[in-house]
């Protein structure tokens, strides 16, 4: 009897969130007894703390290693990736469906499952975002989240008036745009001023605004998509500080400058010698150098000069590491 007190004494010491009792219901009035003999786990929460900090610090680590963005990782740090969710899937299937009314072509290519088109739409080469009848992002996909360079979370929800400046000709302009499209139902072949969540403007080119409305026909948002911009200086003007500033998506929603077009050399009727394919092996393995050479400058870039992904110096350098991969891609092919 004494050891049995004894022992109650000892646990109702230990404070209780950190205590793991394994219980037992017992009666009509389910009262919960301790078994015997059921161990007791004392956790350390300073020890799970430290946990999470070398799991984020290794996420950290990996995506400057792909030379990604956080907004370019563009998923919850635990769980699955934005488009899986319930209503990242509704409104994918919403804004394809709508585009289809509005254009009569397809918004993706090939026949489609459900989960197939939320995927495909996230991963499109081309920015694709929309609103609600509020002006509030509802949806955003891979290459909208690094243009704008957000995360999910921070997209969503987001008053769509912040996509560009807060002058009052610019955001006049684009309500003239959305009434437009509002009137009509679709505009195509828009060029317009906007500006990512840090403040660098860009024009969008060739981009096609579209209404989004339920079946009766009442307007429930709005959509744009685009596969090409151009990054402007303070003054509206093109970037000159930086060469070949005209960007594109390209496949799996990568951003990267515009490949300069290089004057064709004369087709060959003989087969490619054994030499050729030397180069060509050579060529892949200079790619990959030259990849893993920016990915080291851009985790310097970080590390050593406390730039974070805001700052011009990383943007460029991102984009630049970028491009280098779509070089070394095509070599692959």
């Amino acid at each position: 009897m004494a050891a049995a007190l004894s022992s109650r004494i000892a646990l109702s010491a230990v404070p209780l969130p950190c205590v793991r009792r394994a219980v037992a219901t017992s009666g009509s009035a389910g009262a919960e007894v301790v078994k015997r003999g059921a161990p007791v786990v004392v956790f350390s929460a300073k020890k799970d703390k430290r946990k999470e900090e070398r799991k984020a610090k290794n996420r950290e680590k990996q995506r400057d290693e792909r030379g990604e963005t956080a907004a370019e990782a563009v998923k919850s740090p635990s769980g699955p990736s934005p488009f899986e969710s319930a209503a990242a899937i509704m409104q994918s299937l919403t804004i394809c469906g709508s585009y289809k009314d509005k254009t009569g072509e397809k918004l993706l290519e090939g026949k489609l499952m459900v989960q197939e088109a939320a995927e495909a739409l996230w991963n499109a080469p081309f920015v694709c975002a929309s609103h609600d009848a509020a002006d509030v992002f509802n949806y955003g996909n891979k290459a909208a989240l690094s243009l704008w360079g957000l995360s999910w979370e921070e997209f969503i929800g987001l008053p769509s008036t912040k996509s560009a400046q807060a002058e009052d000709g610019i955001q006049s302009e684009r309500r003239e745009l959305l009434d437009k499209a509002a009137a009509t139902g679709i505009v195509r072949d828009y060029s317009g001023v906007r500006q990512t969540s840090a403040g660098r403007r860009f024009e969008m080119h060739g981009a096609t605004v579209w209404t989004i409305t339920d079946s009766e026909g009442a307007k429930t948002g709005q959509a744009v998509r685009f596969d090409a911009f151009t990054w402007l200086d303070a003054d509206g003007d093109e970037d000159v500080d930086s060469v070949e500033q005209e960007m594109v998506v390209t496949v799996r929603g990568e951003i990267v400058r515009r490949p300069v077009a290089s004057a064709s050399a004369p087709e060959s009727t003989e087969a490619p010698s054994l030499s050729a394919e030397v180069s060509s092996s050579a060529d892949v393995d200079a790619a990959s150098a030259a990849v893993e050479e920016q990915a080291a400058e851009v985790r310097r870039l970080k590390q050593e000069e406390g730039l974070s992904n805001a700052d011009k110096e990383v943007q460029i350098a991102v984009e630049e590491l970028l491009q280098r991969k779509y070089t070394l891609a095509a070599l692959k092919k």
